[in-house]
């Protein structure tokens, strides 16, 4: 299958709204390239400088990229979105098109993705690589596919991370914008009892859902398509997982309220720092309190939990 890779070349500010654009026209994947944070990863020793480009590290923009298949008409559409971006924000942002065959993607990941650990018990594996699990340690297999959720990204770490400390066992869990499965999978693995996986990209729910297989637990997660913020009221969680963007965690707030029970937790991130002030007011105005922040340059996650 080819792939339209859509890259927009911009500047921090606006790197969420980007994002938003393209989740809301169905794209497969989103990517964010950030010299800046990779720079930061480098000084501080957890990154690799030789899997960048020194003319990728030189630069001062952000490019942010997404995938649509071939057929999906959207290039009118997405040039549209730019300009209001560029209007709102007063910012420049270049656009740039082209392809990428699913064989390409696939081969990259096999570069660039291997296993690692996040927090105390998580291993992420992607299933081309072997690895025996330590004492207290569970695997989560991953094949990323074009789906959001390696692992890789701060917003899904900050989550992993929650989870990995939360999480007790026999907890209903709603993942909502569930990419790979990667969080829906570390949740039951940890003893979560079920969960339930939603994603409005179709690319994202095929990806989970064969996450999923790869991990043996159909019986305990449900993956399906849909809008979670529409769709939440039907469950009855003890914890919602949300890592989407700031826009979307806001709208989602108030549906959460209504279905956590008191001591229920909301895990949220794929916030940018300057859209927190407004998620923390969100969440304060419906009846969470802030229980746990973490950031990473400029994204934040937080724990919330109902009163």
């Amino acid at each position: 299958m080819i792939w339209k890779e859509i890259s927009v070349l911009t500047e921090g500010i606006c790197v969420e709204a980007i994002a938003g654009i393209f989740h809301k026209l169905g794209s497969g994947g989103v990517v964010i390239e950030d010299p800046q944070a990779a720079r930061k990863y480098i000084n501080k020793g957890v990154y690799n400088p030789e899997l960048a480009s020194p003319d990728f590290l030189e630069h001062e923009f952000v490019v942010v990229k997404a995938y649509f298949p071939e057929d999906k008409d959207i290039i009118d559409e997405i040039y549209a979105s730019i300009e209001k971006v560029k209007e709102n924000f007063n910012v420049r942002c270049k656009v740039f098109i082209g392809e990428v065959k699913d064989e390409d993607w696939e081969e990259s990941w096999k570069k660039y993705y291997h296993t690692f650990k996040v927090g105390e018990r998580i291993v992420i594996k992607p299933s081309w690589e072997d690895y025996t699990a330590k004492p207290n340690e569970i695997v989560v297999e991953i094949d990323p596919g074009m789906a959001f959720g390696t692992g890789i990204h701060a917003s899904t770490r900050f989550c992993l991370k929650f989870i990995d400390e939360y999480i007790k066992g026999g907890e209903l869990i709603v993942d909502a914008g569930c990419g790979s499965g990667i969080l829906s999978i570390a949740a039951v693995k940890l003893g979560a009892k079920q969960v339930w996986g939603m994603d409005i990209d179709d690319v994202a729910v095929k990806v989970a859902i064969e996450n999923v297989r790869l991990n043996g637990l159909e019986d305990k997660i449900i993956i399906k398509a849909g809008d979670i913020v529409e769709e939440i009221k039907e469950y009855k969680p003890d914890i919602v997982l949300a890592n989407i963007t700031a826009e979307v965690v806001t709208l989602l707030i108030p549906e959460v309220s209504k279905v956590l029970p008191t001591g229920g937790y909301l895990f949220g991130s794929g916030i940018v720092d300057s859209r927190w002030p407004g998620v923390k007011k969100q969440l304060e105005d419906y009846g969470f309190i802030i229980e746990k922040v973490l950031t990473d340059v400029d994204w934040i996650g937080v724990v919330a939990r109902k009163i």
